[in-house]
């Protein structure tokens, strides 16, 4: 064996562990999942032509990746192995031919879909979710139970009370991902790739809320132990774990002969795009299990099964412009527009760029001629720069100084990879803010569209959110706009008037306070009941609120220390918007307003919960320890450190009598 063909191998196989890395272990796709395969199949070339060269630590013998230290690791009652794939029909020709050479007759197939998520084992125990597990390596998988119970297709019970294992995919819906994406680059970082890598992502998190928030699903596909349950068939196994409450894809169609399979594949090419969650191919099981041991393994993939999958439609073009997109936080986002081509069965003439960390890394220039494809066929992207076109007319893309839309100077901080324009009455930013503040999913607004908010920028009618709630002032100019009309005018003052209706936990979330989304607006407002408890909060009041982290405390904080902010969230509440938590009515109790409590010792009447509770419901505050800023300390039976500093501190100690007498409203 020649040296080169040794440097070849360690090269190649130093490449791909470093895909493996990123991809498994910091959910980002470096390169395509087309690009991937063709480099392992050729590592698989040479370690079969040179065997010498593969040891243990060879990728082809790998599963996945490593489970995370940031997670409990588990060892999987049975490894949850990959399946070989191929691009190739011939390839799929020589596993039919090999499965019926071995079994000695031509079995029954099950076609199902190949979903794009992260793989997931749920295991119950007298019909309850007890443990959910990744992949992780194959053998040791993350306990993500708690993150897990935020998926709402996925039982917490089953409707029989037994003791099962089943494993499917966690994906990301197209259209979540499209928002997920959206916001992200609002917030200024960076993209998620494609929906398996958001899902990934999403799974990681420690912060089982943000799970929630971005709204996962998933579908089961396999039963371990199926003989447990005197089930034989891989069919029958689906039909089985569907009664009990699972969500499959409800496509496992049967399958004889080579001609059935390419057949659908020619369907599923097409039909996959009107799917609502992303699949990349087709995988084809043996029904029979009693033919499973027979067939046998590899070091790494069952021959029971083969995953085809589809080859990614890729289009050469040129970038003969570049525009800059400003969001409704000031990020300022590249985008390429294309020399006008079909891909994936439209016509695609734009995509963005990302950020200009990313231009770096892909070396991206004007006049370049690029490799597109889309995401989750949807979102156009450029995988790659063709540099054997490129030519002497290629210009550097240059990072603005100033900002398109207001010629302001833009903004670079350490925290994002974008740049950003912070001048707030930059028109653009207010036009995003407006298109946030009224979308279906914040305040629901209906009939102030792009065009018409931004021809209300230009007349000067609107310079912030609250001018969207004085547009009753100008109706006759309104009317006299283009395609408006009296009609139309009155269906949006009637829209706006019905916003206000709206809950504290909805207008909350409307502001577009970064990193407060929907579910942290629903657990902020239900802890801090009202818009001034909320503007006076401290850090440490934010931070003990379950499920709100320290950078969305540190964004609520900035959001509120901010003059003009306050004054447009006084306007709206003087105009009647709801800053209030109907629920959690806070009554104005002289004897306990702004004063501060907390309790120690063994509690006979009140549990602390129930204090806690009380002390807000009465403008109170309750604190977490005592200090000078306490003001008094409810003691129970056994009471000990905590009242003893505070004898020290000369705090006022109060019995649970005395807390109940100051229930009492004067």
């Amino acid at each position: 064996m020649s040296e080169d063909i040794k440097k070849k191998y360690i090269s190649l196989k130093e490449e791909i562990e470093k895909y493996n890395k990123s991809y498994y272990d910091e959910d980002i796709s470096l390169i395509s999942d087309f690009e991937y395969d063709k480099k392992l199949k050729k590592l698989y070339e040479l370690e079969k032509e040179y065997p010498y060269l593969k040891d243990e630590t060879s990728p082809s013998l790998k599963v996945g990746g490593m489970a995370s230290n940031k997670f409990t690791k588990v060892e999987h009652k049975k490894p949850m192995l990959s399946l070989d794939n191929t691009y190739s029909i011939e390839d799929l020709k020589e596993f039919f031919n090999r499965t019926k050479k071995i079994v000695g007759f031509d079995p029954r197939y099950i076609l199902e879909l190949k979903l794009d998520g992260l793989s997931i084992s749920l295991i119950y125990e007298n019909g309850i979710l007890v443990r959910a597990l990744t992949r992780g390596d194959g053998k040791l998988g993350e306990d993500v139970t708690e993150n897990i119970y935020q998926i709402s297709s996925i039982p917490k019970k089953l409707n029989e009370n037994i003791d099962i294992e089943v494993r499917g995919e966690v994906v990301l819906p197209i259209k979540e991902f499209k928002e997920i994406n959206e916001k992200r680059v609002e917030l200024g970082l960076d993209e998620f790739s494609n929906p398996r890598n958001a899902a990934a992502g999403t799974l990681r998190q420690l912060d089982p809320y943000v799970v929630k928030e971005r709204n996962l699903d998933c579908y089961l596909y396999y039963l371990v132990e199926p003989e447990k349950f005197d089930i034989k068939t891989h069919k029958e196994s689906i039909e089985f774990i569907e009664k009990l409450g699972f969500k499959t894809t409800k496509i496992f169609i049967e399958c004889h002969t080579l001609e059935d399979f390419e057949k659908e594949i020619m369907y599923f090419e097409k039909e996959r795009k009107k799917l609502s969650y992303e699949t990349d191919g087709l995988v084809i099981k043996v029904d029979d299990f009693s033919l499973y041991e027979k067939l046998g393994m590899t070091a790494k993939y069952p021959r029971y099964a083969i995953a085809y999958k589809f080859t990614p439609e890729k289009v050469m073009t040129k970038i003969i412009g570049i525009d800059f997109g400003i969001g409704r936080t000031g990020v300022i986002t590249p985008v390429a527009n294309f020399k006008p081509v079909s891909l994936a069965g439209s016509i695609v003439k734009r995509a963005s760029l990302h950020n200009f960390d990313e231009i770096k890394r892909k070396d991206i220039k004007l006049n370049d001629y690029v490799i597109i494809e889309k995401a989750a066929e949807i979102i156009p992207q450029v995988v790659e720069v063709v540099k054997e076109k490129r030519t002497d007319e290629v210009k550097d893309i240059l990072v603005p100084v100033k900002c398109p839309s207001c010629n302001n100077e833009v903004y670079k901080s350490d925290e994002i990879v974008a740049i950003k324009c912070i001048n707030i009455y930059c028109p653009e930013r207010l036009n995003r803010n407006i298109e946030y503040f009224v979308s279906r999913n914040c305040m629901n607004i209906k009939g102030l569209g792009d065009k018409i908010t931004r021809r209300f920028i230009e007349l000067g009618i609107i310079t912030n959110i609250l001018d969207v709630y004085n547009l009753h002032k100008f109706r006759d100019l309104i009317i006299s706009q283009e395609k408006m009309g009296e009609k139309s005018t009155d269906n949006l003052l009637e829209s706006i008037e019905k916003s206000k209706k709206n809950s504290f936990s909805r207008v909350l979330y409307s502001l577009g306070i970064d990193f407060v989304g929907k579910v942290i607006s629903e657990l902020i407002v239900n802890e801090i009941p009202n818009i001034d408890l909320l503007i006076n909060s401290t850090y440490d009041d934010l931070i003990k609120i379950k499920g709100v982290g320290e950078v969305a405390a540190k964004s609520i904080l900035k959001y509120f220390s901010d003059e003009n902010n306050l004054r447009i969230i006084y306007g709206l509440k003087e105009i009647g918007l709801n800053f209030e938590n109907e629920k959690i009515k806070i009554k104005d109790n002289l004897k306990m307003k702004d004063k501060t409590f907390l309790a120690t010792g063994t509690l006979v009447n009140f549990k602390r919960e129930e204090i806690k509770e009380l002390v807000k419901l009465n403008a109170g505050k309750y604190l977490s320890a005592v200090s000078k800023n306490l003001d008094y300390l409810i003691v129970g039976e056994n009471a000990g450190s905590k009242l003893e500093k505070a004898k020290k501190l000369n705090i006022k100690i109060i019995s649970e009598d005395e807390f109940s007498s100051m229930l009492e409203e004067d």
